[in-house]
């Protein structure tokens, strides 16, 4: 039976995972709740119009598509069953793992300025302890 490893998250790392398992002989699920990578360092060029989004922003998909031993899903984690090692996402789909990695990003700062987390245009993330 193949190996199978299931990565939360195509973020820098996720995508790092997922590149350094390359001929590991091994089955990969990469999950995300979007369908796309932002590399965010050049986010601020996008804003000042020296660059398109579509510069910085590439389907998952697409970065995955040579790839045969890695299955995009777009969706989005609920929780994690250890016991059961499987990961629900909503709706109640289970995907089983042996392996598991989370890759879900860092939470962003505010500098004692908390009230602005609601404004901000990115949701902050959940993060799971296993």
């Amino acid at each position: 039976m193949t190996h199978r490893v299931v990565v939360i998250g195509a973020g820098f790392a996720g995508l790092q995972v997922v590149l350094g398992l390359r001929g590991a002989g091994c089955q990969i699920t990469l999950v995300d709740q979007r369908n796309h990578h932002l590399f965010q360092p050049l986010l601020y060029q996008v804003a000042t119009t020296l660059l398109a989004t579509s510069d910085i922003a590439w389907p998952i998909r697409a970065l995955m598509r040579e790839r045969r031993d890695v299955t995009t899903l777009l969706a989005t984690v609920e929780g994690v069953d250890r016991a059961a090692r499987e990961v629900i996402l909503r709706g109640g789909a289970r995907l089983p793992y042996d392996t598991l990695v989370i890759a879900t990003g860092a939470r962003h700062a505010y500098f004692g300025k908390d009230a602005w987390e609601a404004d901000a245009p990115c949701p902050a993330y959940q993060f799971w302890t296993i």
